[in-house]
C-alpha cells in the first residue's frame, strides 16, 4: 500500500497545475493522478483488468461562514484512491462544482492524497444570506473518466453563510438636559455619544420614544409630559438593533420634585354647554393628598393621583349654560394661581368620523324639516370618505387608486372651493379650532399634516410614530391624536410637537375622545388614557390580543367598546371606572341620541333604550343596509348598498323618508387599510357618499 501511494503522489503532483486551471474554469476537467491515458493494469481485479481501487473523500459536508466585512473564505477536503495491491496503474480524479457561492476550486497532491481547496466569493459582493453549492468528485481509471473506481462519484454539500458585520455598540456620553422637574411639560432630549445610526432608537425605561438621527454622535428624542410626571430616576439607553451593535449601557435621567406649589394647566380647557358629568385634571406640582380643586371658589370632589396630578368631579349641572369657570387648587390655606375653563355653546358642525370626537353619530339642529329631494350632488372622481361639515364648507377625502385627494366643497351649492390636493395612501381627516388635520402615507411611513381650511395650504406636518397605517385622526381641545399600529400619539395642534405617545395594542380603529378621557379598543381590550398627559387611567382585558380592533363610542358616561375586528359587537363599560355594565351586538359602529342607541346587526337596524337595553323597534329596509347609522334630532338615517337612503322616526322606527341615489352607498368598514366612509350631518345638511358622488340634503335652514 505504501509503495502504491507513493507512486500516486508523484503522478498527482505532475498534474497539479492542470487541476487548478481546469477546475477553476468551472468546466469539470479531469484531474489526473498521473500523466498519459488510461490503460489496463498488470495485476488484480477491477473493470477490464484494472486494479481494484476505491475513491475516498474526507467529508461529504463543507461548511464555511464569513461576515460581510471579511475577506473571501476558503475550505478544504482530501480525496484519495485506495488500492489493495502494489501497482503502477494510472488513476485520475475528476471534479465539478456549482457556483452560487464558490468562486474557484484548486488542488495539490502530497503523499498520495489530493487536497482540494475551495475558494468562495467575496462576502461583500454576495451580501447577507446562505449560499448552497454541490461539489462532485470522481475517481477514474482513464483520463476521460469513462470507467470509475469503486465508491465513485462522491457528492459534497457546500454551504456558505454570510452574516452581518459586527457593528460597534452605541455609547452615551451625556444627556441634555440630564434632569427635569416632576410635572413639567413635554420636551426634546438630546443624547450625545458614539456609534449612532439612522436606525437608532432612544429607549426610556426600555420603551422607544420618537427619535431623530442628527449624526453618528447625536440623537434627539421627544419626551412626553407623562414620562416625567413622577419624581424618580429614569433609565435612558440607545438601541441600534441586534445586528447593528445592540443596546448601549444605560444612562440615568433624574426627575426631581419642585418645592413650588403650582397649577400649570387644566384639562380640558373647553367643554360644551349641556354636556354630561366629567372629571377635570389639574396638572402642576406640589400637590398633596389634602389638595382640593376649586370651582369658582367652591371645592370639587377631588382625587389625589400624584404630586403633579389631581382629578376633580364636575357635574352636568355646573356646565348647563355657556360661559366660563375659574379653577384653582387649594393646599390647606394656600391657593394656587387660577386657570379658566370655557363652556362653549353646542356645535352644529361635523368635525370627526361619526361627526364628533366621541363618535356618537348624533347632532341636534334648532329645527328640522325632511326634504323632498337632494340640494346638490357633486362627482368627486373616486370613492368619498365621511364628510367634515364646518362653517359652510364640506371637506371630503377621495380614494383614487391607492392614494387620495382632499377636496373642499361649498355646503350650499356643492361647488368646489379648493382642491383636489393629492395625498399618499388612504387619507382621513378631522377638524378642530380652525384647522384641518389629515393623516397620510404608506405602511412604512406616515405623517400628520395641518392645513388652513380656507385655502388648503399646509401649516405644519410631523412624522406619526407606529408601524402599520394611520387610522383617521381625532382632534379636540387643542390636541390632535393619531392611531398607527396601536400606537396613539398626541400632537399639539399649534406647533406639531409630540405631547405623548402610548401603545394601546391592536392595529385598526379610531380612538374616542371626551373632555376627560381618550378611549381605545383593541381586541378584547378597552383602554382609558388622560387626554393631556397620556397617563393610563384604567384598562380591561378579557384575555386575548393581536391585530385588529374597531372604534369605540362614548355617550352619557358609558363606553361601548368593540371586542374584535370581526364587527363592532362588544362590551359596555362605565367610562370613568372601567367597570363592566353589559354587552351589545352590532355589525358596524352604533349611533346614540341622548336616550336611545341605534345598532345595525346582520342587516337589521334596532332602536334600543340606553337605560335598560330594551329593544324599541327593528327595521330591515330593502335588506341591504350597510352604513353606520347617524341620528339628527328625532330621526335616524341609514344607507343601503342598493343606493337607498332611509330616514326613520327615532321613537317608532317607521320610515318617513326614502331616496334612491342611483349608486351604492359604501358600507362602513374599519377593518382594513381604507378610506373610512359614512353619512355625516352638520350645519343643517346631511351629506351622503354614493358611488363617486357626494350628495347633500338640506335638513334645517337655521341649524
Amino acid at each position: 500500500m505504501s509503495l502504491s501511494m507513493a507512486m500516486i503522489c508523484v503522478q498527482l503532483a505532475l498534474r497539479r497545475r492542470l487541476l487548478r486551471i481546469l477546475w477553476a474554469a468551472g468546466i469539470g476537467a479531469s484531474l489526473a493522478a498521473c500523466g498519459g491515458g488510461g490503460g489496463g493494469g498488470t495485476s488484480g481485479g477491477g473493470s477490464g483488468g484494472n486494479v481494484a481501487a476505491t475513491l475516498q473523500v474526507s467529508t461529504n459536508q463543507l461548511t464555511v461562514s464569513a461576515m460581510v466585512s471579511d475577506p473571501a473564505p476558503t475550505g478544504t477536503l482530501q480525496a484519495s484512491i485506495q488500492v489493495t495491491t502494489s501497482t503502477s496503474q494510472k488513476f485520475y480524479i475528476d471534479g465539478r462544482e456549482t457556483n452560487n457561492g464558490i468562486a474557484s476550486v484548486g488542488g495539490a497532491a502530497s503523499s498520495g492524497i489530493e487536497t482540494v481547496t475551495v475558494t468562495f466569493k467575496s462576502p461583500a459582493t454576495l451580501g447577507v444570506g446562505t449560499y448552497n453549492d454541490t461539489l462532485t468528485i470522481q475517481g477514474c481509471y482513464d483520463q476521460a473518466c469513462t470507467s470509475q473506481v469503486t465508491n465513485s462519484p462522491q457528492t459534497i454539500a457546500v454551504s456558505y453563510t454570510v452574516t452581518p458585520s459586527q457593528a460597534a455598540a452605541p455609547q452615551i456620553s451625556s444627556l441634555s438636559p440630564s434632569s427635569a422637574t416632576a410635572g413639567q411639560a413635554a420636551f426634546v432630549l438630546s443624547v450625545n455619544g458614539f456609534n449612532f445610526t439612522p436606525q437608532s432608537a432612544l429607549l426610556w425605561n426600555g420603551s422607544a420614544r420618537p427619535t431623530t438621527f442628527v449624526s453618528s454622535s447625536m440623537l434627539t428624542a421627544q419626551i412626553a409630559a407623562a414620562d416625567v410626571m413622577t419624581a424618580g430616576t429614569e433609565s435612558v439607553t440607545v438601541d441600534n438593533g441586534p445586528s447593528n451593535g445592540g443596546v448601549s449601557a444605560p444612562s440615568s435621567f433624574t426627575v426631581g420634585t419642585s418645592g413650588a406649589f403650582v397649577l400649570t394647566t387644566i384639562s380640558p380647557k373647553h367643554v360644551t354647554a349641556g354636556g354630561g358629568n366629567f372629571l377635570l385634571s389639574a396638572i402642576g406640582s406640589g400637590f398633596t393628598a389634602q389638595s382640593t380643586v376649586q370651582w369658582n371658589g367652591s371645592a370639587l370632589p377631588t382625587t389625589y393621583v400624584s404630586n403633579t396630578l389631581l382629578r376633580a368631579a364636575v357635574s352636568a349641572a355646573q356646565i348647563v349654560n355657556a360661559g366660563t369657570a375659574t379653577l384653582s387648587v387649594l393646599n390647606a390655606s394656600m391657593a394656587s394661581s387660577s386657570a379658566t375653563l370655557t363652556i362653549d355653546p353646542p356645535t352644529v358642525d361635523a368635525v370627526s368620523y361619526q361627526m364628533n370626537p366621541a363618535h356618537t353619530g348624533y347632532i341636534k339642529f334648532n329645527n328640522l324639516i325632511l326634504p323632498s329631494g337632494s340640494s346638490w350632488s357633486t362627482d368627486v372622481g373616486g370613492t368619498p370618505s365621511y364628510a367634515l361639515i364646518v362653517n359652510g364648507t364640506v371637506y371630503v377625502t377621495v380614494a383614487v387608486g391607492n392614494d387620495s385627494q382632499l377636496i373642499a366643497l361649498n355646503a350650499s351649492t356643492g361647488a368646489k372651493v379648493w382642491g383636489p390636493i393629492a395625498l399618499a395612501g388612504f387619507v382621513n381627516a378631522a377638524y378642530d379650532e380652525g384647522r384641518l388635520f389629515v393623516a397620510s402615507g404608506s405602511t412604512t411611513s406616515q405623517i400628520i399634516t395641518t392645513l388652513d381650511p380656507a385655502t388648503g395650504n399646509a401649516i405644519w406636518s410631523a412624522t406619526v410614530p407606529g408601524s402599520w397605517f394611520t387610522e383617521p385622526p381625532v382632534a379636540a381641545a387643542g390636541i390632535v391624536y393619531t392611531t398607527n399600529g396601536g400606537v396613539v400619539t398626541a400632537f399639539d395642534e399649534t406647533s406639531g410637537v409630540i405631547l405623548w405617545s402610548q401603545d394601546i395594542g391592536g392595529t385598526d380603529g379610531v380612538v374616542a375622545v371626551t373632555p376627560d378621557g381618550l378611549y381605545g379598543a383593541s381586541p378584547c381590550t378597552a383602554v382609558d388614557l388622560e387626554p393631556t398627559l397620556g397617563v393610563l387611567l384604567w384598562n380591561n382585558n378579557s384575555g386575548c390580543s393581536g391585530g385588529g380592533g374597531a372604534t369605540p363610542v362614548v355617550t352619557n358616561g358609558v363606553l361601548y367598546s368593540p371586542d374584535n375586528s370581526a364587527g363592532s359587537s362588544g362590551t359596555i363599560f362605565d367610562a370613568e371606572t372601567g367597570s363592566v355594565k353589559g354587552t351589545y351586538a352590532a355589525s358596524v359602529i352604533p349611533a346614540f341620541s341622548p336616550t336611545t342607541g341605534f345598532f345595525l346587526n346582520s342587516g337589521t337596524l334596532q332602536g334600543v333604550t340606553q337605560s335598560n337595553n330594551t329593544v324599541l323597534w327593528s327595521f330591515a329596509g330593502d335588506g341591504l343596509l350597510v352604513t353606520a347609522p347617524v341620528a339628527v334630532n328625532n330621526y335616524v338615517f341609514i344607507g343601503s348598498s342598493s343606493g337607498n337612503l332611509y330616514g326613520l322616526d327615532a321613537t317608532t322606527g317607521q320610515a318617513v323618508f326614502t331616496q334612491n341615489l342611483g349608486a351604492a352607498i359604501p358600507a362602513t368598514n374599519e377593518y382594513a387599510i381604507v378610506i373610512y366612509s359614512g353619512l355625516a350631518a352638520g350645519d343643517g345638511i346631511l351629506v351622503v357618499p354614493n358611488g363617486t358622488q357626494v350628495t347633500a340634503f338640506r335638513l334645517s335652514t337655521a341649524p
